[in-house]
């Protein structure tokens, strides 16, 4: 059983912007933030369903009662393609805004995070994809999430479609691509619709689940994780079914997506993110809706190599261990805590429930070669060791 502290001997790096604000209401302080540091222009990176829903119209009025010059690009998507964030780019070259502003879910802050950097220095917006390739600091980013679950506002990574290779998503990890300000307000989740609700709470308990089996976990990664997966298993059922009205379910749920994201951006992540990738490039499924139907298999999958830690998993998600029950069989329990969650939230737990998946041997075998090449990061990351047969087997059977 995890003691919360870990080794004397332990040493580790933590990553983390400087200024993280959370609560309800806090998107107020970006006036005074804006003000005291002079700002006079800003452009807000968002999409069109968030201004449509209203849910940005608290950073609206911190900006206009700091007198800041608004500028808006509102040309997000979900699964955001590296084009997006060279056109919020050019947006932020004619604007000669001061401050970036991103609102919305992980698109629009991965967007924003991305554009910010591009106008400083003269590189294609390829040559930054990897790790550590990008120059240097950017534009003065804010970021505002306005759904619970993906923690980019606290992570130094995008995750981007490219145009000229379809068949694959690209990332960019650097620590310039960290913001300046994090603005973590529940009340700008109290539109999500249930749907988004789920799908983004569940990557939020990936996030926690993988970061606290990760190879690269450390006692810090871990306190944060385990918070966050108990906020998890405590409040997403009430955070999509009575969002609007449940305003404690929101707070927990926007907690634990920051918590999972700080947790994940040190430890790193594992099988889930590795497997997922694949189905997003080739079907479009939504990135939180994907790792919540492998979660569950994954976690089946990881029991062995990590029982005592995955049977943790199962008491913060509020499964008690029963008298004479191994760490094993508790900890596989909690991957069928987990499938129940999905069903309580509207998330199935099959592949074949999500779209036009085929199911067959050749496929999984493709699949499996696509994590390999563009995600082995998080295969190696995984507690359990990972051969393609093993990734075309949990692909069988959460198919």
């Amino acid at each position: 059983m995890f003691d919360g502290i870990g080794s004397m001997a332990d040493g580790y790096r933590v990553q983390s912007p400087n200024d993280i604000r959370y609560g309800a209401g806090v998107t107020a302080e970006l006036e005074g933030y804006l003000t005291d540091r002079g700002v006079d222009s800003a452009l807000v990176v968002t999409d069109g369903d968030i201004l449509e829903a209203g849910a940005a119209e608290p950073v609206f009025d911190a900006l206009e009662a700091a007198g800041v010059a608004v500028s808006t690009f509102d040309g997000v998507a979900p699964e955001p393609k590296l084009g997006m964030a060279e056109r919020a780019a050019g947006e932020l070259e004619r604007a000669d805004a001061d401050v970036v502003v991103g609102v919305g879910g992980g698109s629009s802050l991965d967007t924003a995070k991305l554009a910010a950097v591009l106008p400083e220095y003269d590189v294609d917006v390829r040559d930054l994809l990897g790790m550590g390739n990008v120059p240097g600091r950017g534009r003065p980013t804010v970021l505002v999430p306005t759904t619970a679950g993906t923690g980019s506002e606290v992570t130094h990574i995008g995750v981007f479609a490219d145009e000229d290779d379809e068949n694959n998503k690209k990332v960019v990890y650097s620590e310039h691509l960290f913001c300046d300000l994090a603005l973590v307000d529940p009340d700008l989740t109290r539109s999500l619709p249930p749907g988004v609700a789920a799908a983004t709470g569940m990557d939020a308990l990936s996030h926690a689940i993988e970061a606290y089996v990760s190879t690269l976990r450390t006692p810090y990664t871990d306190m944060l994780a385990r918070r966050a997966i108990e906020l998890v298993g405590e409040s997403l059922r009430e955070a999509v079914h009575q969002g609007e009205h449940n305003d404690e379910a929101r707070y927990r749920m926007s907690l634990a997506a920051t918590l999972g994201g700080q947790a994940f951006v040190n430890a790193g992540l594992g099988a889930v993110h590795a497997l997922t990738y694949p189905l997003g490039v080739e079907y479009g499924i939504g990135h939180g809706r994907a790792n919540a139907v492998l979660l569950p298999h994954v976690v089946r999958y990881n029991a062995p190599a990590e029982p005592d830690r995955l049977a943790d998993v199962a008491s913060l998600l509020g499964v008690d261990r029963r008298d004479g029950e191994t760490a094993l069989e508790h900890a596989r329990r909690g991957a069928d805590a987990i499938a129940a969650l999905n069903d309580d939230i509207g998330i199935p737990n099959r592949m074949h429930e999500l779209g036009d998946v085929r199911g067959t041997t050749a496929e999984f075998e493709a699949f499996a070669d696509v994590a390999f090449e563009h995600s082995l990061h998080n295969i190696e990351r995984n507690p359990r060791r990972l051969e393609r047969a093993d990734v075309v087997r949990i692909f069988e059977n959460a198919y």
